[in-house]
């Protein structure tokens, strides 16, 4: 196996560890269709089974949950290689919503791509605007920032964090992550920087 193939998959594992922590946090509710809240709530949790069952029983409408269905397949080794990457292919135009934007940054960052998960989370942020609660969508742009060093704009997420009780334990211990780094994270930048950030799995 080759040494960027096992970077990519080594990310692919932290970055669904770091999903499961993530789905921890409070259940605000986004700007999406009930059939993306459902495979959100089942895509953060990894219930890849239950996300395949569930779309064989009734036509996806929504694009993301499509996508995620697809990484579920991919999961559960129901899909190939080809198959997943030409199911992201076109996946600019499915962040038709925050929320399903938040699910394709949960898709790209489980998938290693950290750019693309920092660039959907972005776009989450811009459509929710500044009256809506973007905690989940500044974890996910603080977790990046960690992972590519930009540690100046990962201490910026972090204090907007701690202005709000729900994510203030959470960007606290974030913080510490800059000061001292965990081996988990210390791996992620290290995987990073030695993988190119486009869909080559």
């Amino acid at each position: 196996m080759s040494r960027v193939l096992k970077s990519v998959l080594w990310l692919m594992v932290v970055a669904s560890s770091l999903l499961a922590v993530a789905c921890s946090s409070s259940s605000v509710q986004l700007d999406g269709t009930d059939e993306e809240q459902e495979y959100d709530a089942l895509q953060r949790k990894g219930e890849w089974e239950q996300i395949v069952n569930k779309s064989q029983q009734k036509p996806l409408q929504s694009a993301a949950c499509q996508k995620v269905v697809r990484l579920a397949q991919y999961r559960l080794d129901l899909a190939g290689h080809s198959a997943l990457k030409e199911c992201l292919a076109d996946s600019r135009d499915v962040l038709t919503s925050p929320l399903a934007a938040l699910m394709m940054s949960d898709v790209y960052m489980q998938l290693g791509m950290v750019n693309m998960a920092q660039r959907a989370a972005f776009e989450a942020m811009v459509k929710m605007g500044p009256e809506t609660d973007n905690g989940r969508a500044l974890r996910r742009l603080t977790e990046t920032a960690v992972i590519t060093k930009q540690y100046d704009l990962a201490l910026k997420y972090i204090s907007l964090l701690e202005d709000n009780p729900t994510h203030r334990d959470w960007a606290r211990s974030m913080r510490q992550v800059i000061a001292h780094p965990t081996p988990e994270y210390d791996k992620l930048q290290r995987s990073y920087e030695a993988t190119e950030d486009q869909f080559f799995m």
